[in-house]
């Protein structure tokens, strides 16, 4: 299993986001929805995308459909979510120091905000 990305995956605005793991395994790229332990596949990220968001829509039918919204989670191995930590903390490594030097006056002026 090769990591590839950590993403976030929104499906609504009012809720928080899921967590998806995309990962490379004999070929085929597999994303993870790590909060409802559902994986679909493609043969790119475009693909595995299109079909996760299938299986998505048809989770949470079915949650809906038998009111089982106190099963809806169900978290992956916590391999899977060590895996997504990692990539996070590359990627935004990696925005960080390819904007810091931009921002780094607003960092000494202006300060901090908090969400």
């Amino acid at each position: 299993m090769k990591p590839i990305k950590a993403e976030k995956c929104y499906i609504s605005d009012e809720l928080p986001p899921l967590h998806m793991l995309l990962t490379e395994e004999d070929g085929v790229i597999v994303i993870r929805c790590l909060d409802f332990s559902i994986s679909s596949h493609g043969d790119t990220i475009e693909e595995a995308r299109q079909s996760m968001s299938s299986a998505l829509i048809d989770y949470l039918k079915y949650v809906i459909e038998n009111n089982s919204l106190k099963n809806l989670f169900d978290p992956d191995l916590k391999e899977h979510w060590d895996m997504y930590q990692r990539l996070e903390i590359e990627t935004e490594k990696d925005i960080f120091q390819a904007h810091f030097d931009k921002i780094k006056g607003e960092i000494l002026t202006k300060g901090l905000t908090y969400a």
